[in-house]
């Protein structure tokens, strides 16, 4: 395979890690073992590895500890789900829809999922829930669930393509990919962690919706830059490297450059659009607004910090990769 070097990333946003991570980490490992989570197999003591309490901790930095650990709970989760996705599919086709369908209905209220009756999995989702439910409103309530259901349906997307992508544009990647990595619904999580709620109206305004898009996008970027190689090795070329690189018909390193770039140019995007949006408020709504552009730049900061300091997951921690930072 080809080698290339992996570019620094423009990042000029304030990290900051959460002090209680530890606590909630602590917490998240009692809970897997509650719902049986861990297989027995080892497969634990590598999630534990790549610290996936420390994303969280760095995407929400003032999340009490009862937010932290429902959101230290869900990312794991996620991962978990991420692995039994895999195994359900190869085992019936018709598995994730199933599955995901029971968690949606939980979310709705429209299904108990019980012990003996469904997975694990479900079962966590449900306690995950019923936490959420205490701190997130319900006009949230509804924007997390249609997030999820979005998410659903560009991962049901995905594998439908991640054995052969000759039939999708690199364009039909870049739109299903926050469903897929699940960045949409991770800005819904980030105001119940923050604190941080808008009034519903401004959820339709077209360039909060930028602000928000953007931040989801280039989070998913950094993340395809960080994990090409181990996706690579896995078959898996559905990623914005590998999509660059087989529709445009360039070398790899030409396509880690340009990935990067369009990761750079977005975080551009975000910038200006902030200062857009700043520059239209009201003196009462400024607040507002500044607190939720901080956490969608929180959020963009704690990802690659995570993934550039903390885990293992993409064998390149603490392996001196700097990243392109300018006075914030």
């Amino acid at each position: 395979m080809e080698t290339t070097t992996l570019p620094g990333l423009y990042c000029p946003f304030p990290g900051k890690l959460n002090p209680l991570v530890e606590k909630a980490d602590r917490h998240t490992a009692a809970w897997v073992r509650k719902f049986g989570l861990d297989s027995g197999n080892g497969q634990w003591q590598l999630y534990q590895e790549q610290k996936f309490s420390w994303m969280v901790a760095r995407m929400f930095p003032n999340a009490d500890l009862f937010r932290l650990s429902v959101a230290a709970d869900f990312n794991t989760l996620l991962f978990l789900w991420d692995d039994e996705i895999d195994r359900i599919t190869l085992n019936n086709p018709g598995g994730f829809e199933a599955l995901a369908g029971k968690m949606i209905g939980v979310l709705k209220g429209k299904y108990q999922a019980a012990p003996q009756q469904d997975p694990p999995l479900l079962l966590a989702m449900q306690d995950i829930w019923l936490r959420m439910v205490q701190i997130g409103p319900a006009d949230w309530q509804q924007r997390f669930t249609s997030s999820l259901h979005a998410a659903f349906m560009s991962n049901s997307w995905r594998m439908q393509h991640v054995t052969s992508t000759d039939d999708i544009t690199l364009e039909d990647y870049m739109l299903h990919r926050p469903g897929i990595g699940g960045a949409n619904f991770f800005l819904d999580l980030a105001e119940i962690m923050e604190d941080v709620f808008l009034p519903a109206s401004w959820y339709a305004d077209s360039l909060i919706k930028d602000l928000g898009l953007l931040t989801s996008r280039t989070i998913c970027w950094a993340n395809d830059l960080f994990s090409y190689t181990k996706e690579l090795e896995q078959g898996d070329e559905l990623n914005l490297v590998m999509m660059i690189k087989n529709k445009k018909q360039v070398s790899l390193e030409q396509a880690v450059h340009e990935a990067a770039a369009i990761h750079d140019d977005e975080i551009r995007q975000f910038l200006h659009t902030a200062d857009v949006v700043l520059s239209l408020s009201s003196g009462h709504d400024y607040p507002l607004l500044d607190r939720y552009i901080l956490m969608l730049e929180h959020m963009m900061e704690g990802n690659i910090s995570w993934s550039t300091r903390d885990t293992s997951r993409y064998g390149i921690a603490r392996t001196n990769y700097e990243l392109r930072v300018t006075n914030y």
